[in-house]
């Protein structure tokens, strides 16, 4: 697959840092010029989950303020952001919008787009989850290689990857078809969460990052979560992909 390829090549400021291969520094040091606000890694407030049991969260992202503080890395313009992903509401839902058309000839590259931790990241080992809701409205037409193209993805990165070295962390699959475990993608180990077909009802996701960090890299404590995104393309299979994505969580212990 040559997405993060072309998302680690491309993330090159080099005026703002040194190491300009590292594709996750560079990009949070982007971020920090353009968000409006740093996130905190000291928890926030009690929020209530869906069963009104108080809990602490590093960060939370419902898709409610304008315009969204998040990095493309990529760096493109806003215009050609915005032919792929887009803020919604469904009466008082928000939620980003992902529609990547890979049918036309000036078809889109395909574009990263998430949330960046610059100061206080988050450590890991204080993490008790990253919880998010997701839907698949229409999957790219894959052939052999289920991770070819994702309706539906999510990255969250550990360690930075560099041209050299690969990094640590995930990329979580909604897959058109069941795929391949225990690949990895510069150093990211994919997960295929699903492969449910697609439509309009809204899955919720929980996962243990520092359990998996534990089993696929080891020992987690020291390690930070250092970026969440999402990816939704049809750039591979030059066919449409779609899909939403709401409520963001980093749960903390």
């Amino acid at each position: 697959m040559q997405r993060l390829s072309r998302f680690i090549s491309t993330w090159r400021l080099s005026a703002l840092a040194a190491s300009a291969a590292i594709f996750l520094a560079t990009g949070l040091m982007v971020a920090a010029s353009n968000a409006a606000a740093e996130p905190s890694a000291a928890p926030a407030a009690p929020a209530k989950s869906d069963a009104s049991a108080p809990r602490r969260v590093y960060w939370q992202e419902q898709f409610s303020k304008r315009p969204l503080a998040w990095l493309d890395p990529f760096d493109h313009d806003r215009d050609t952001l915005a032919r792929v992903y887009s803020l919604r509401t469904e009466g008082d839902f928000n939620f980003l919008h992902a529609r990547y058309d890979g049918t036309t000839k000036d078809r889109p590259p395909a574009m990263h787009y998430g949330q960046p931790f610059q100061q206080n990241p988050a450590p890991l080992d204080k993490v008790a989850s990253l919880e998010w809701k997701w839907r698949v409205t229409r999957h790219p037409q894959v052939k052999d290689d289920a991770w070819e193209d994702c309706a539906a993805g999510i990255y969250v990165i550990i360690k930075q990857p560099s041209m050299i070295v690969g990094g640590r962390g995930f990329k979580f699959g909604w897959l058109a078809k069941p795929g391949a475990t225990g690949t990895h993608q510069h150093g990211l180990l994919q997960v295929p969460l699903r492969n449910d077909p697609a439509g309009p009802e809204w899955r919720q996701e929980s996962v243990d990052l520092c359990a998996l960090y534990r089993k696929e890299y080891g020992a987690c404590e020291g390690q930070k979560v250092l970026y969440v995104g999402v990816v939704t393309d049809g750039d591979g299979t030059k066919t449409l992909a779609e899909a939403d994505y709401a409520n963001f969580t980093l749960v903390a212990r």
